[in-house]
């Protein structure tokens, strides 16, 4: 029985001969592997090749005979989608939407649930382009796992980063990936995870948001990942990602999150970890020099504007209706709560009170920078029951607690 299906798309760079490797050292060790090339890649690597070693015909064309769904069908076959070699024109067109041919069409019908894994294969230029870097970061901020250049004399001439990944260590990360998502399924409890700060635009550029990085949230998320856990993760847009496999939905401001969880929590989940740090006020009105404009201003305020006032209104707690927003009547809640100092047990109390959390998890600003406490408190009915330094050990607590609780 062969060990897991692969879909491996070939763009057109002069690498695409080290594809040939790669899909027979897949072969050799149980893999079953499907190609789809595009007509630039098939100018460098021809069909031939790519049929012998795969036993399958290679797939090119959206609108062929009996391939009218292939988009949606090979989505739906594989168990791991692998882009190798990228090149930057592909790249680019991937984070754009842009499905002009059916190795794009694939990527905009692709299931979260399974692992995208890029290998970029270019220039040195055209891969430290600003297009080419926003297009990496962009993907990577989807859920895409990107995997790093070598350095070294490329078939131009050149020297320098864009050199195709040794196939043999692609191989080892598919293997990998491949591993960690059949852990990912393997207990079938599904978890929310939201993390990272909203930001409440003004302006084109600019906005009020808080010091939340996302990095406790993803620590997290990778210890109930590899301890099989099937993991949506709602993050904002410069969160921390973990380094695991898991479904990752980006948030933008208070009302885009609210309206996330909402739609999320339709869906069967067994918890949430509401780590996200959303804004308790938002902007209800943008003044600019006694006339009132419209929230968010689309372009930005020019430097001869001479007086700013911005209107706040306060924000509903999303904390506070996350279980009646939940299908799941018996949903674990774990909620955060940060404070800078003060008498923390009133506050405790309150947002026990009012969330009906099944456990806070609290966090000093001012503790941590006086080092009088350790960094994290976990409480249940208003208790203190543990403490723990790192968010590594949280994340193992938590781990812990669901169990307990399943």
């Amino acid at each position: 029985m062969l060990k897991n299906k692969i879909l491996l798309k070939i763009s057109g760079s002069i690498a695409a001969y080290k594809s040939a490797y790669l899909i027979s050292k897949l072969v050799q060790n149980g893999f079953e592997v499907q190609t789809v090339a595009t007509e630039s890649a098939l100018r460098f690597i021809g069909k031939a090749t790519l049929e012998g070693l795969t036993g399958k015909p290679v797939m090119t064309d959206s609108f062929a005979d009996g391939e009218m769904m292939s988009h949606i069908n090979l989505v739906k076959w594989a168990d791991i989608v692998v882009l190798a070699p990228a090149s930057a024109n592909t790249i680019n067109k991937l984070s754009a939407g842009i499905g002009d041919n059916l190795l794009t069409s694939l990527f905009l019908a692709h299931d979260w649930s399974k692992p995208y894994l890029i290998a970029p294969a270019m220039n040195t230029n055209m891969y430290q382009h600003p297009a080419t870097t926003d297009a990496l970061n962009k993907l990577r901020s989807w859920g895409v796992i990107i995997l790093p250049t070598a350095s070294g004399h490329l078939a131009c001439g050149d020297i320098g980063k864009g050199k195709l990944l040794d196939p043999d260590m692609i191989f080892e990360r598919i293997e990998s990936l491949l591993k960690q998502n059949t852990m990912l399924h393997s207990n079938g409890i599904k978890v929310l995870i939201t993390s990272g700060g909203t930001r409440e635009n003004i302006d084109g550029v600019r906005y009020l948001s808080n010091l939340s990085t996302g990095k406790t949230g993803a620590v997290i998320a990778d210890a109930l990942i590899k301890s099989g856990y099937d993991i949506t993760y709602l993050h904002s847009i410069d969160a921390a990602l973990p380094a695991g496999v898991c479904r990752k939905i980006e948030f933008s401001d208070f009302r885009n999150l609210d309206s996330l969880i909402q739609s999320e929590l339709k869906n069967n989940f067994n918890a949430v970890i509401h780590l996200a740090a959303v804004s308790d006020f938002s902007v209800s009105q943008l003044i600019l020099n006694g006339e009132t404009k419209s929230i968010p201003l689309k372009e930005k305020i020019t430097s001869s504007v001479e007086e700013i006032s911005l209107v706040m209104k306060p924000n509903y707690k999303i904390v506070d209706r996350i279980k009646d927003y939940s299908i799941n009547k018996n949903l674990l809640l774990f909620s955060f709560k940060f404070t800078n100092g003060g008498n923390i047990e009133p506050v405790i109390e309150k947002q026990f009170r009012q969330s009906k959390s099944d456990y806070i998890i609290h966090n000093d600003l001012k503790s941590r920078m006086n080092n009088t406490q350790t960094s994290f408190g976990i409480y249940k009915e208003k208790f203190l029951i543990d403490t723990v330094k790192t968010s590594g050990e949280l994340g193992n607590k938590i781990v812990g607690l669901i169990q307990k609780n399943k």
